[in-house]
């Protein structure tokens, strides 16, 4: 017979308080005249988020008034130009959110203007945001909240960003770079012996040895083809000294980390993301908020905390942002003088499944409402959300509770991509649940 103690159920010690996060907010649209019992889909949504403690979301777009802007577009984007006008954002704090990731490749598709402009406007409605600053230490620090449950401190960061927008350290001599909480990915392409002599003849051909390493991929002699990825060490060991700073003043401490790495349709988590998130937990992280690749990713449980590897989108309004600028109307071969807006969106439309992120899975997230017991999670219930792909652009990529069958698919799907981790979800009353 088992002894009692072992079979007593371990007693969890803390305050109780609930945490929710969503992906990635691509706003555009106003969104507030939804939030009435008439529209249940987007009403109850909203009632979800304001019934928690702390809501984080990733804010995945510059804000500001296009016609008073005094910059111009940035000479690197995130993949396209984005910004939102700042009653869209007002609408967004209004469905609950408290705490505005802005580490992501999109926060400077406007430059540094459009930075700091971002940075005035969240600050000017009191919203807590983190990830981005005048330069590295400001946009590696943590923002704190005060709340009832606690205070809560949050990180933001990403892996995923052109070189330009990556914030540069201060020093006593010289000023830092404004930008984003960058975390540089290494890579190196390892080719069998044949391969690798050919082609480090070919860059030596052309006097630069160290052609492939200027692109971030180095070249090395391996025993197969091959891309290897890892962080860069002096990044990693900034951001956990960051954790440990925070958790030493606050009760709670959420990471945001953005990772499109190794690209948007792959739903695997790259080993390095692994290795790092659960080191972010080890350093004092009560939960780690991943997102970036547009769509789920698996979840797990490290040291009786979370892990999302990718919470997907959860507005997505990215075919009625305004104005495109010239260089996005030529990346489709059209004239940029001449065409207009709706001409770009419907070439790109048109130009392929994967520019136009086409398939389901783009428009199908999560919202994950946590429990914790001090920094233990004691359960999650996740409420299947679908942003209306099938409606017209106006009001597509808004988030709404999907119906029983729709949400029974993307717990499934959510469900499987998480079982490699060790996480069982279990469809059980309309809801995805996760119990330890």
């Amino acid at each position: 017979m088992a002894r009692a103690g072992l079979m007593r159920k371990k007693a969890v010690a803390g305050p109780q308080w609930t945490l929710t996060a969503a992906g990635d907010a691509i706003i555009g649209l106003r969104t507030r005249h939804l939030d009435r019992p008439e529209e249940p889909g987007f009403h109850d949504l909203c009632r979800l988020i304001r019934s928690v403690d702390v809501a984080s979301v990733n804010l995945e777009t510059n804000v500001f008034d296009m016609a008073s802007f005094r910059g111009w577009p940035g000479a690197e984007r995130g993949g396209s130009y984005l910004v939102a006008p700042p009653a869209a954002l007002a609408d967004l704090a209004h469905m609950g959110f408290h705490l505005f990731a802005r580490g992501n490749n999109h926060a400077c598709d406007w430059g540094i203007e459009g930075l700091q402009a971002t940075a005035r406007v969240l600050d000017g409605m009191g919203l807590p945001h983190a990830g981005c600053g005048d330069h590295l230490s400001a946009a590696g620090r943590a923002v704190y909240l005060d709340t009832a449950v606690g205070r809560v401190a949050m990180l933001s960061l990403t892996t995923t960003y052109p070189a330009s927008h990556r914030a540069g350290a201060q020093r006593g001599d010289v000023a830092g770079r404004p930008g984003v909480n960058g975390v540089k990915v290494k890579r190196r392409l390892e080719l069998d012996p044949a391969t690798y002599k050919v082609l480090a003849a070919a860059q030596s051909a052309q006097g630069n040895p160290r052609l492939f390493e200027t692109a971030n991929l180095a070249l090395a002699e391996g025993t197969e083809t091959r891309i290897v990825e890892w962080l860069e060490p002096r990044d990693v060991d900034r951001v956990l000294r960051e954790i440990r700073n925070a958790a030493a003043f606050a009760d709670i401490v959420l990471v945001n980390g953005h990772t499109h790495e190794p690209a948007n349709p792959v739903t695997r988590t790259p080993d390095w993301l692994v290795t790092f998130a659960r080191a972010c937990i080890d350093a004092g992280a009560t939960a780690y908020l991943g997102h970036g690749p547009h769509q789920l990713r698996g979840m797990e449980v490290h040291a009786g905390r979370p892990i999302f590897y990718s919470l997907g989108n959860f507005v997505f309004h990215r075919d009625t942002t305004e104005p495109v600028p010239a260089e996005q109307y030529e990346v489709l071969d059209l004239p940029g003088d001449t065409s207009m807006p709706a001409d770009y969106y419907a070439a790109r439309a048109a130009k392929s499944a994967t520019l136009n992120f086409a398939d389901a899975a783009y428009y199908e997230t999560l919202l994950p409402i946590l429990r914790f017991a001090g920094t233990e999670v004691v359960g999650i219930d996740f409420h299947p959300v679908e942003l209306s792909q099938a409606l017209r652009a106006a009001r597509r990529g808004t988030p709404r509770l999907a119906d029983k069958a729709t949400g029974e698919r993307i717990v499934a799907r959510f469900a499987e991509l998480s079982r490699p981790f060790g996480c069982a979800i279990a469809w059980k009353g309309g809801l995805g649940r996760w119990q330890p």
